[in-house]
């Protein structure tokens, strides 16, 4: 069989790029072929992903339509004669760019947009998340492939709570940890805030590491000024690591806090699960159905709240312990096997239809 994949767009680090290369070596090993071809592509990826007017498919290729943006040629890959197949990663609301990036903004209006359109001219339709699925009225649901090999070992939960003794012990300073691109539904400006709420009055020497590739200079300046009136040194900001540098990230956190008001998925859940770091969320998207009681979620607005279920999610080593084993008991939800088989399935199925 051979299966093109269209992605709105490609970059070195962004879920959608990492999904569809994971998807091609699953092809390979399947003796599939096919090309993977992107509107806007960063040159880091352009040797692996290709021009979308580069895209020459014959009339029995499969498409493989990863939607997460607006592209201005994805019309043509839609209205294509080729049985199809469109995997919504879901799109941003254009709300939370106009303020720093207009451009984006624009491009997220579209792309909600015309999702429904697009949906309903392809054969089937599928989501990450059911979450994604059914907003677009399926049930069909292809999660995210996740591979957690390349962040290191996953520690025995023994070894992890020996190791949380030994901080305490040494007097470390409790440390949170948001992993995502640096963009404002992200909400990385509220985290800033709930850092200096828990060093004023719960946790005085808290600190706050930001992994994320920033959306603009622009907005990455704002929140550093913010953390630099709110809490002075407290916040680090880092990006460009490698799979291992992140996986120790994970391991140097006492907590994982998600406060971000947009996800299809969130695999920084399933990475936080794998390493063993609790984790504080925001129900947001399909944030409930990735992480089923693995974590610790509340939608109360108030920073105070979160704040309490951060502390307790640092200093209560019962509850530690509890997280950790109900995160990796989450994880084997999303095995490897088992979505590789879905994903198959789902295509040869699309690939057998009536044109």
């Amino acid at each position: 069989m051979i299966v093109h994949q269209i992605l709105s767009g490609a970059g070195p680090v962004d879920a959608v790029t990492s999904q569809a290369r994971v998807f091609r070596r699953l092809f390979g090993e399947w003796g599939w072929q096919g090309t993977d071809v992107a509107w806007h592509i960063d040159p880091r990826v352009a040797g692996e992903i290709h021009p979308l007017k580069t895209l020459d498919a014959g009339p029995d290729d499969l498409l493989l339509i990863h939607y997460s943006a607006y592209a201005p040629r994805l019309r043509t890959i839609i209205e294509a004669p080729q049985r199809k197949v469109l995997l919504s990663h879901n799109v941003t609301p254009a709300r939370w760019f106009w303020d720093y990036e207009a451009g984006i903004a624009v491009q997220c209006a579209l792309g909600r947009r015309q999702l429904p359109e697009y949906a309903e001219k392809a054969d089937v339709v599928a989501g990450v998340s059911l979450y994604n699925a059914q907003e677009l009225g399926s049930d069909r649901v292809v999660p995210i492939l996740f591979d957690p090999a390349p962040l290191g070992p996953a520690a025995s939960l023994g070894a992890l709570a020996a190791g949380d003794a030994t901080r305490r012990a040494g007097g470390a300073q409790p440390t949170l940890l948001f992993v995502g691109r640096i963009a404002p539904h992200k909400r990385q400006d509220e985290l800033i805030r709930l850092l200096a709420l828990l060093r004023a009055h719960r946790l005085p020497d808290a600190r706050l590491v930001l992994v994320g590739e920033p959306m603009t200079d622009v907005y990455l300046d704002a929140l550093k000024a913010l953390a630099d009136d709110l809490v002075p040194g407290a916040v680090e900001f880092r990006h460009g690591l490698t799979p291992r540098e992140l996986g120790q990230a994970y391991a140097d956190a006492d907590v994982f806090v998600c406060l971000s008001e947009h996800e299809g998925f969130c695999i920084p859940l399933l990475e936080a699960f794998h390493v063993g770091t609790p984790v504080v969320s925001r129900p947001s998207g399909g944030i409930p159905e990735v992480a089923a009681t693995a974590a610790l979620l509340t939608d109360d607005r108030d920073l105070a709240v979160v704040a309490e279920l951060v502390t307790l999610a640092v200093e209560d080593a019962e509850l530690r312990a509890s997280l950790r084993e109900r995160g990796r008991e989450r994880l084997g939800h999303y095995g490897h096997d088992s979505t590789a088989a879905a994903l198959r399935a789902l295509l040869e199925h699309t690939a057998a239809l009536r044109r």
